[in-house]
């Protein structure tokens, strides 16, 4: 039954509850009991009342209240000491408290000062009164009370007074003070006001972009996933042609790509370097680096891609490529790299090849989301955790990693990743964070400058590329650091090196295609690198330039992926999980690690 509802306008009404009538009908007289004299009437009675008590208001207006009303009987609890609308209490939190009713309003209002009093003509606006002048409140709240009636009609008829130009001081100079102290007033939430009213986009086009953006980044995890799903390759170490000079077939083994034959000898050795040249014929026939890698990045995928969709195949294919590369007996790797990068002719790898490994936080990222599963073999973890406790003390001890962590170059920034990530699977926390806390020293101070070059990657013949190739694995190990409570991406050397000089640093010469790069680079200018640093700039530091130029990067990355000549991927994940835990102490953002490598 539908709800009746009273009539809430006269209109509503019947026309017959208006029409006038008659206040009695009876012109009888009454009686003593209760009836009128003779010749009155009820509507005589109340005009003659009405009369007495305008007489009354008369006489009290012009000679003053009767004692009922004086204030100083009223009870007290019902006289506020103060009144809340104007004696309201200076604190130093509250925004945009006005110190005088003549005060400007917020600059959230407009840059322009004619813009700044949206109820108002710019030609209402005064100036503040001068010290002295008898307009501030003699009270100690610093605050104005409300005008009289005659200064009220004296602000409606009086035109704004003339500039003082005897002051030495100009209308333009007055107003940049008054937005200076407006700015000061400003706080987090009012300039966020004021930057989402600046937005190009609306909220609505932020929700669709929002999904969209998501679905996409989803279809191309699956894509990704679905393909690792169908390999039926075996990726182990067992796989390649040769051996390590140890003789085991079990000793992970990688190439040099730097090096070359020497033409000069009749057995080629020793190998000659060709920094930036890359011996793609010799490196290719050992397969350990790219199998290390496409494992790592596939167990990655389809974790994520489990975590998306819950298909438990992808999580069975992640447990055998897991079994595959580190337990079976027939197919495990060693839990050391000590033939990485090896130069044909020597009996030991050197020290970059402790590199070929840095990637495997991905696994880890990946089995806090497997791991959930009821499925997901209770041994597993266990089981890693005790094969990179012996692969992390041949990190700490081997000869040839001792080497790589003093690299002052990407090989140490490199070392410090992959390390930070193994501590943090093996839970000591305070291990990883040492290693953070050491590298605001070890690799900003040390590989920046103070104009934001990297020096030992601007000497490499490839420059642009190890110089973006650094700052990503600065900005991993920024991103290490919110988790473990060490603040890198705000870290000001002692002449003011930074992550953030770097990434400015680099940016004039993404938006040239590297034109007027100060240093020989024999490589093209590839931007897709540096366009994944950008966004996560934007997210982490709000510099609007950041933007601009991921507007003008953006759409031709688009086009070499759309060409075919770069792989589709999407950011999306990382870029949200940026904006949630990047900066959060402790955020364990596992989707975020991932995206700049």
């Amino acid at each position: 039954m539908m709800k009746k509802t009273r009539p809430n306008s006269v209109s509503a009404l019947p026309l017959h509850q208006f029409k006038d009538k008659p206040i009695s009908s009876s012109t009888a007289p009454l009686s003593a009991t209760g009836s009128l004299p003779v010749g009155l009437n009820l509507r005589k009675v109340i005009l003659g009342a009405g009369g007495i008590l305008f007489v009354y208001i008369l006489l009290t207006t012009f000679f003053g209240p009767g004692p009922a009303h004086d204030s100083n009987t009223a009870p007290s609890a019902l006289r506020p000491e103060t009144d809340p609308y104007v004696h309201v209490p200076i604190d130093n939190v509250t925004p945009h408290r006005y110190d005088n009713q003549d005060s400007k309003p917020p600059a959230e209002y407009g840059d322009n000062k004619d813009d700044r009093n949206p109820w108002g003509s710019p030609s209402e606006e005064k100036k503040p009164a001068p010290v002295g002048s008898g307009s501030e409140s003699d009270d100690d709240t610093g605050l104005k009370g409300p005008p009289s009636a005659e200064e009220e009609e004296e602000q409606q008829v009086t035109p704004p007074p003339a500039t003082n130009n005897n002051s030495g001081e100009s209308e333009e100079e007055g107003d940049e003070e008054d937005d200076e102290l407006t700015e000061e007033e400003e706080t987090l939430l009012t300039l966020a006001i004021k930057n989402r009213q600046n937005s190009p986009a609306s909220y609505v086009d932020l929700l669709s972009a929002n999904r969209r953006e998501r679905d996409y980044a989803i279809a191309l995890i699956v894509k990704e996933a679905d393909q690792a799903l169908k390999s039926e390759k075996v990726y182990s170490v067992v796989n390649k042609n040769q051996v390590a000079p140890s003789g085991d077939i079990h000793d992970y083994l990688s190439l040099s790509k730097y090096y070359w034959p020497n033409p000069n000898t009749p057995n080629h050795l020793p190998y000659i370097r060709k920094d930036g040249h890359i011996n793609h014929e010799e490196i290719d026939s050992v397969e350990d680096y790219k199998l290390l890698r496409t494992m790592i990045r596939e167990v990655h995928m389809m974790g994520m891609a489990y975590h998306f969709t819950g298909d438990k195949a992808y999580m069975r294919k992640c447990v055998a490529r897991l079994n595959e590369w580190f337990f079976d007996e027939e197919t495990y790797m060693k839990p050391n790299i000590n033939y990485g990068s090896l130069q044909k002719g020597q009996k030991l790898g050197v020290r970059t090849g402790v590199l070929d490994m840095f990637t495997i936080f991905r696994v880890f990222d990946a089995l806090h989301y497997l791991k959930q599963d009821a499925e997901w073999p209770q041994d597993m973890i266990p089981n890693l955790q005790k094969w990179f406790t012996e692969y992390v003390d041949w990190l700490e001890t081997s000869s040839l990693a001792i080497l790589e962590r003093k690299g002052n170059n990407n090989h140490g920034t490199y070392y410090d990743v992959q390390l930070i990530g193994i501590y943090l699977f093996l839970d000591r926390t305070d291990d990883a964070r040492a290693v953070a806390e050491s590298a605001l020293t070890n690799r900003i101070d040390r590989q920046i400058t103070a104009e934001g070059r990297q020096p030992d990657e601007l000497a490499r013949k490839t420059s642009w590329y190890y110089s973006v190739f650094n700052l990503q694995a600065m900005m991993t190990l920024a991103r290490w650091g919110d988790d473990l409570g060490v603040n890198m991406w705000d870290h000001e050397g002692p002449k003011g090196q930074s992550i953030k000089k770097a990434i400015d640093f680099l940016l004039p010469y993404s938006l040239t295609g590297g034109k007027d790069w100060p240093v020989a680079n024999i490589d093209k200018f590839p931007m897709g690198d540096y366009l994944k640093c950008l966004q996560i700039a934007w997210n982490i530091y709000g510099d609007e330039k950041y933007l601009e130029a991921i507007k003008f990067l953006q759409p031709k990355i688009q086009e070499l992926m759309d060409a075919g000549s770069l792989k589709q991927i999407s950011t999306y994940m990382c870029d949200m999980s940026t904006l949630l835990e990047a900066g959060v102490r402790g955020g364990q953002g596992f989707i975020w690690h991932w995206c700049l490598t």
